[in-house]
């Protein structure tokens, strides 16, 4: 089977910036211990304006997808845990108020021995075992600096047909 990692498109210019997140908690590389620590929902701003590009994910402070991402996901992959961000703009005019989820993916350890890391534990070359992933959906990867998500084809295509805004993918080589 073919797999993807989940990321925000190169494509979004100006995604949403979030106002009032501690960044202490809510961190780029978001432990199961981080997540423990959330609130079940917490509250943030973002600025409103007509430029800003509401995404359905966002990888600033921390990986978030949106609510309707979230009700998608969950089809394919029930234990995968999430706590809440709903988000106010500060501009008047703005009528929009997204709700964004921290997922809480299964961890999964299937990394082949061929990956390639740099000396700075960056990721240089992702290879995936594919007798360790066996018929998994979606999972994270364990030990890298980046929150690498990783869906299947059958994932990556359910997203594709209802047309989300600002998801990417980039393949991924299994062995």
């Amino acid at each position: 089977m073919e797999y993807f990692e989940m990321t925000q498109s190169k494509k979004v210019e100006n995604p949403i910036q979030l106002m009032g997140l501690d960044s202490q908690l809510y961190t780029y590389a978001m432990t199961e211990k981080d997540f423990e620590a959330l609130e079940k929902l917490k509250v943030a701003y973002f600025s409103g304006r007509e430029y800003e590009e509401i995404c359905d994910i966002l990888l600033q402070p921390t990986y978030l997808i949106s609510d309707e991402l979230k009700k998608l996901l969950e089809l394919y992959e029930r234990k995968t845990l999430f706590k809440g961000v709903q988000i106010f703009p500060t501009a008047k005019e703005s009528k929009q108020y997204p709700i964004y989820w921290v997922p809480q993916f299964p961890v999964l350890d299937c990394i082949h021995n061929s990956t390639v890391k740099g000396d700075n534990g960056m990721l240089q070359k992702l290879v995936l075992d594919s007798r360790k992933i066996g018929n998994r959906q979606i999972f994270r990867l364990p030990g890298f600096l980046e929150y690498k998500v990783i869906v299947s084809m059958p994932v990556a295509e359910s997203i594709l047909r209802r047309r989300f805004y600002g998801v990417g993918f980039e393949k991924v080589e299994v062995r």
